[in-house]
């Protein structure tokens, strides 16, 4: 034997606590591309169904769990499970509705200043990666995401795949996918200038200085994952010279005569002083 799965842990459990009780029946309905897809399944499921059942991907080199999917299969045989082309469809009992599970397309937006910066400030460049799969176009998830649906990653899709389709909670510990951003600068120099991360939302952001004047192109790249494929945006700005400092002479100051005016007229006075002082002595 070399490996098991459904009686570890974790991540390895088809135990099912008292739903069951015991452990959930689990078939392998299909085997594609070294992966197993399980589900679970009965020869009479009972009403009401039982919950807590999953579609499972497993790795069938190490039995490592790669996805599950809340539902339940109401055919005990696997004629109702689909591999083909890289996508996964089977019938889920639990909503009625036929399920089509593999990667998908995504979709990356950019913004960068409508308006020249000047050399030696910084701009913000910023965008999202959404996931543009044809399930998000749907009525539901058209009208619960007008904004489109935030593309994730893949530690995070399990949750969140629920959450989109299935009605349940919004996961608080998703996290987003990383984005790429390069510029063409105007010496025609390609060159990456940053990564970073979107968040829950699909929002990424990345503050850059630009070294040198003149038009840039900026691309945001998102490189692709195992639910989603590649992705990318083109924007430009563009970067004005640094204005130019150059010493400013001062203007001549207006003379002060202030205090010639005041010293004639003490003079003017005195001598006044004088003469009256002459011609008093004269009397």
């Amino acid at each position: 034997m070399l490996w098991s799965y459904g009686n570890g842990g974790e991540g390895n459990s088809t135990n099912s606590g008292f739903a069951v009780p015991g452990h959930y029946p689990t078939s392998i309905n299909a085997i594609a591309n070294g992966i197993l897809y399980t589900v679970t399944t009965e020869h009479t499921i009972q009403t009401p169904i039982y919950k807590g059942a999953l579609c499972r991907a497993i790795n069938a080199t190490d039995g490592t769990e790669i996805w599950t999917l809340s539902s339940n299969v109401a055919e005990f045989n696997e004629m109702n499970y689909a591999v083909a082309d890289g996508f996964a469809a089977w019938f889920n009992s639990y909503d009625n509705q036929i399920y089509s599970v593999g990667r998908g397309p995504s979709a990356t937006t950019l913004e960068a200043p409508m308006t020249a910066i000047t050399l030696g400030s910084s701009l913000v460049i910023r965008g999202t990666v959404t996931d543009s799969a044809a399930g998000t176009k749907q009525d539901e998830q058209a009208a619960r995401f007008p904004n489109g649906v935030p593309a994730v990653s893949d530690a995070s899709m399990t949750d969140w795949m629920g959450y989109v389709y299935q009605g349940r909670p919004r996961p608080t510990d998703a996290t987003g996918v990383p984005v790429t951003l390069s510029v063409l600068d105007s010496n025609n120099n390609y060159r990456e200038i940053g990564t970073t991360t979107t968040n829950s939302d699909g929002f990424f952001t990345l503050n850059w200085k630009p070294d040198i004047e003149g038009p840039y192109t900026v691309y945001a790249s998102f490189a692709g994952s195992n639910g989603y494929w590649p992705s990318h945006a083109v924007s430009s700005f563009a970067v004005d010279p640094a204005p130019v400092d150059t010493p400013t002479e001062t203007p001549p100051q207006p003379t002060d005569y202030t205090l010639l005016i005041l010293g004639t007229g003490i003079a003017m006075i005195l001598a006044v002083a004088i003469v009256g002082l002459l011609l008093y002595r004269k009397h």
